[in-house]
């Protein structure tokens, strides 16, 4: 049990150090010093310690000194995390030296599951469930041996083995901690479920240390993309595992590429959002650019307090009532453009530098790239306008001089597009049904594909995808909505930025990847401002995926999701060559359809031999030849009519027999004298298999039912 305990306490140990919670002096010393005060405890369990308490009472109260002094200077429980992480860390070392009974141990777990925690709250990665497994088992183990008597206070009766050796005592065991193990997860769910939780717009400081990062500088008046390849000979800048083109001045409709599945940042948040990065107006038939590039700082507003971010450009400030409060913390993986990432309509910003700039569309930029490890928050005002009043309000004036740029279209745009956008919206009441309907147009008519072939020279590209291909990108589709929207005389904006990602349910942040690189739809509405579009969420895939023609929860998705992210590369490639080689198989018999019913019909069966094989196993009784004779017995005892009770010993069995003839009568006996030697005589006095046979054969003498 100590050996247990001072493992799982050391695991505790390493999560704490693993996520940069003290320093490396620290981490050494608890490492080394935890196992060796469970070997200085263990030796003396049997000494009174008086000395060695007094020691530990002193190293407490530097421990205390130490972190009082820590902590005289934050403002914030979230930055005290740490140096009470420090503090406890040297709780657990100091107790480790005084640990003489279980009870002690017992307190050395508490403090392992606290450990736990710590780390676990400072973990942002699925990694850390290779710390919590062997942890959670060795908890098990502990739990188990705490629950057992120590051996030298057992007391062993005379018989330990039951009559029937069948299955359900092997597996007794295996069934309960089964049982166990799913009321333990049922209950904590319920329990999960029903807790309070902090809501994100409480937070009042940023949940990180402002200050120098050593990061990127660049140049202040544009925008820095590390990631991006050089141009190719028709000058267009395609894809990169790591380089969205769309984060630069211009997004060219005829890139081409794929980006990568690692990930590029985590977002902490109480919901999803499109992380907004810029914005483009102006479009040539191929490229879109900003009209307009002018920038202006951002205000500070003091210490600790951020920056506050004005209202630009045609923006609308919208009452509290249609709008909601969400607060980011964003949590770089990988080096990304200078240029911040948000829910839409920004309010305050905490970033770890100063000279943060703004342009007319709410484009946020740094005078630093946003290098892996940099972490920002920002508080947005996410508009939340029901349907019903964005129908009430009234068309956009076209004359108006500042919508004269969201509304531009080029000289040379082929007629049809016009005629094709008029057609779609012709029954629209309002301004709100107009872009509904073009949205329910595209996802009828369009398919989404990646593997779309560039733009032949000197085409619209929006011309070509609305005619031609209808298949295209988010790239695409949001700039085929705008288009639409803008020849009917709907100010539109293009926006790019990532998509919400993924929520881990084990950190319960959204892991967001590049591949997750995103472009969308800003529509402006008199008196509500801009508004977020995503077409390219209702076009389906140009080839649907089977989750996508055969539906899964959401759970189970996420689960797919997960595993399918921590296996290796080649075992998932092994995997999936198999897997696909045995669904064209199954199709190839059966066809696509039935396929599919394939794998629960053998489910099925494999539950229902399984089922009827336990049923048989159970009914067979005992295994042994002496148990299979003994029950001879009684199955003849019932055919004469010589019931018994189910509790009744063998001898009580035997007594309901003495009715028979001498012979009958001495073959049960030595059918029960055989069984009850086989299960409580000693090793050495057991029946040998000369015995066995005899009463083996005395059985098959008695009348048989």
């Amino acid at each position: 049990m100590r050996v247990v305990v001072a493992l799982a306490v050391e695991v505790g140990i390493v999560a704490v150090v693993l996520q940069g919670a003290v320093d490396v002096a620290t981490a050494i010393a608890a490492l080394v010093f935890a196992p060796l005060g469970y070997l200085v405890s263990y030796r003396r369990r049997a000494a009174k310690g008086f000395a060695i308490k007094v020691a530990l009472s002193v190293a407490l109260m530097v421990a205390m000194a130490q972190f009082l002094g820590s902590v005289r200077t934050v403002t914030s429980v979230d930055q005290a995390r740490l140096p009470l992480a420090g503090l406890f860390l040297w709780v657990q070392v100091l107790h480790a030296f005084d640990v003489p009974r279980r009870r002690d141990l017992a307190f050395s777990v508490v403090s392992s599951v606290t450990l736990v925690a710590v780390g676990g709250a400072l973990s942002l990665t699925t990694s850390y469930l290779w710390l919590l497994l062997p942890w959670a088992g060795l908890a098990a183990a502990w739990l188990w041996l705490s629950a057992s008597p120590r051996p030298d206070q057992v007391v062993r009766p005379v018989s330990t083995r039951r009559i029937s050796e069948g299955r359900r005592s092997r597996g007794a065991g295996a069934r309960s901690a089964a049982v166990g193990g799913v009321v333990a997860v049922a209950i904590g769910g319920l329990v999960f479920l029903s807790m309070p939780r902090l809501p994100a717009t409480l937070v009042r400081t940023p949940p990180f240390s402002l200050g120098d990062r050593g990061a990127t500088p660049t140049d202040q008046e544009g925008i820095q993309n590390p990631g991006l390849p050089a141009a190719g000979t028709d000058g267009v800048v395609d894809f990169a595992p790591d380089g969205y083109p769309g984060f630069s001045s211009a997004m060219d409709l005829r890139a081409r590429g794929q980006l990568s599945d690692e990930v590029a940042f985590r977002v902490r948040a109480d919901q999803p959002a499109l992380w907004r990065a810029e914005a483009f107006d102006r479009y040539d038939g191929t490229v879109w650019t900003p009209s307009d590039d002018a920038e202006e700082g951002l205000a500070s507003l003091g210490e600790g307090e951020g920056y506050a971010v004005p209202v630009t450009g045609l923006e609308t400030e919208l009452p509290s009532a249609y709008t909601r409060h969400v607060v980011q913390t964003f949590y770089l993986d990988s080096t990304q453009p200078n240029m911040l990432f948000a829910a839409a309509r920004a309010e305050r910003v905490f970033f770890p530098s100063g000279g943060l700039r703004i342009d007319r569309d709410g484009a946020i930029r740094s005078p630093i790239l946003l290098d892996e490890g940099v972490v920002y928050s920002v508080i947005s005002e996410v508009p939340a306008i029901p349907m019903g009043l964005l129908q009430q309000l009234p068309a956009p004036d076209r004359r108006t001089e500042a919508l004269a740029p969201y509304l531009q279209l080029p000289e040379d745009l082929p007629a049809r597009v016009g005629r094709l956008a008029r057609r779609i919206v012709v029954d629209a009441g309002s301004e709100a049904d107009a872009v509904a309907a073009v949205e329910r147009w595209l996802a009828a008519n369009t398919r989404y594909d990646l593997t779309v072939a560039r733009e032949p020279e000197g085409v619209d590209a929006i011309d070509h995808f609305l005619f031609e291909t209808r298949r295209g990108f988010c790239e695409h589709i949001a700039s085929a909505m705008a288009v639409l929207l803008r020849s009917v005389g709907i100010p539109t904006r293009i926006v790019v930025g990532f998509g919400p990602g993924h929520r881990n349910p084990f950190t319960g942040y959204w892991e967001v990847r590049q591949s997750d690189a995103h472009a969308w739809v800003e529509v402006w509405y008199p008196e509500a401002g801009w508004l977020t579009y995503d077409p390219t969420f209702g076009v389906p895939a140009a080839e649907p995926s089977f989750a996508s023609r055969f539906p899964i929860t959401e759970a189970v998705a996420a689960v797919g999701n997960f595993v399918r992210r921590q296996v290796p590369q080649p075992v998932k490639a092994a995997v999936g060559g198999a897997a696909r080689a045995v669904v064209g198989g199954v199709r190839g018999i059966v066809g696509a359809g039935p396929a599919v019913l394939v794998v629960p019909a053998l489910v099925t069966v494999v539950v229902v031999l399984a089922r009827r094989g336990r049923r048989r196993r159970r009914a067979r009784g005992p295994t042994d030849p002496a148990g299979r004779a003994y029950q001879e017995l009684v199955a003849a005892l019932a055919a004469s009519g010589r019931l018994h009770e189910p509790g009744d010993t063998p001898r009580e069995v035997l007594a309901a027999a003495r009715w028979w003839d001498p012979e009958r009568l001495a073959a049960a006996e030595l059918v029960v004298a055989t069984f009850e030697r086989s299960r409580w005589a000693p090793p050495e006095d057991r029946p040998d298999k000369v015995e066995t046979r005899r009463a083996v054969d005395a059985a098959a003498s008695l009348p048989r039912p």
